[in-house]
């Protein structure tokens, strides 16, 4: 007589989960960056044309770059579950590898995002054009590491979100998950309030003595990203999965 027991998530699993999700993700990206780079060039050239650039148009890529893969992580998911729990695998190990996954598409969009703001604003510093971010963040006078701690954290929870709210979905239906939706994708604006200081509809420079704005924006972004894997992690193990009759 056999005993059935519950498979441990083991680094293997985790990895190769992590890393199906992963390509899917890092190719939408690749593609997605390949594309804004030729159309954002294109932009500027045009802009030259007619006048002398005064805007950032790169950061203007910055809402696509959050909401293509935010809903890629609802679409994905969504159609993954049923797959990775019919070829054995646990639902714990689905929530830390595509935890990992999000983080990781979070890291590398972020990153390209920043890169490609400073060397648009290296160029229109050395073509005399005036350079402005013209968005809910304004990082016109920001440091480089700030692109790329705020870029970063930004994506990264919009990212997790995006499985917050697939689970969400999964789980609640419908209508409990659409008014869940200030609380499952509500974050990614409270992320984007966080960094933009003293801009948007918080200022938060007066936060803590006002000295480090950065760091309270960190600070809260890790504390809302925590809480929503957390939360994901919750839903996921209880997920149920249809089960279809011929």
């Amino acid at each position: 007589m056999s005993i059935a027991t519950t498979p441990v998530p083991t680094r293997r699993t985790v990895r190769a989960t992590a890393e199906w999700m992963l390509t899917v993700h890092l190719f939408i990206a690749a593609c997605f960056w390949g594309i804004a780079i030729v159309v954002l060039t294109l932009v500027i050239v045009i802009i030259d044309q007619v006048g002398a650039p005064s805007t950032s148009v790169v950061a203007f890529s910055r809402q696509a770059a959050i909401w293509l893969p935010f809903s890629m992580f609802i679409g994905v998911t969504a159609a993954y579950l049923p797959v990775h729990v019919a070829s054995g695998l646990t639902r714990r190990v689905l929530s830390l590898g595509a935890l990992v996954a999000a983080v990781v598409t979070g890291l590398v969009n972020g990153v390209v995002f920043a890169v490609l703001l400073v060397i648009e604003r290296a160029v229109f510093g050395a073509l005399g054009w005036e350079w402005n971010v013209v968005d809910d963040v304004v990082w016109s006078g920001a440091e480089v590491p700030e692109f790329f701690v705020a870029s970063c954290f930004t994506f990264v929870v919009a990212y997790v979100s995006g499985l917050l709210v697939c689970l969400t979905y999964q789980r609640l239906g419908g209508w409990w998950a659409t008014l869940a939706l200030p609380l499952t994708a509500g974050p990614i604006f409270v992320v984007s309030a966080l960094f933009s200081q003293n801009t948007g509809p918080f200022a938060t420079a007066g936060w803590l003595g006002g000295g480090q704005p950065v760091v309270v924006a960190v600070t809260g972004s890790v504390l809302i990203g925590a809480a929503m894997a957390f939360a994901f992690d919750r839903l996921t193990r209880g997920a149920p999965v249809p089960s279809r009759t011929s």
